[in-house]
């Protein structure tokens, strides 16, 4: 999928981007640098996993990273409204 979004559907750069290939991108960017900078240039390239030792270790915890964010429920979001006031509290 990775590589689908950044390679195939050049997400970065997509005047109308797949909304997967999006969500990843987004998933991807809240990464820490280090990793998401991996996991990008890993998945542009469709070298997956990578073979130098410190690009595999900051691409594998990008991974498990963006799998724990990716398995997160998704929340819901509300209009809170502000109270209306007491007509006793107006009257005062």
């Amino acid at each position: 999928m990775l590589v689908w979004a950044f390679r195939d559907q050049k997400v970065e750069s997509a005047y109308d981007p797949h909304a997967d290939a999006l969500t990843l991108y987004h998933n991807v960017m809240a990464l820490p640098v280090e990793e998401a900078a991996a996991v990008i240039s890993c998945a542009r390239s469709g070298n997956i996993p990578p073979s130098d030792p410190l690009m595999l270790a900051r691409w594998t915890r990008g991974v498990c990273l963006l799998r724990e964010i990716i398995q997160q429920p998704m929340c819901e979001l509300s209009i809170a409204r502000p109270e209306r006031e007491s007509p006793a509290a107006t009257a005062a």
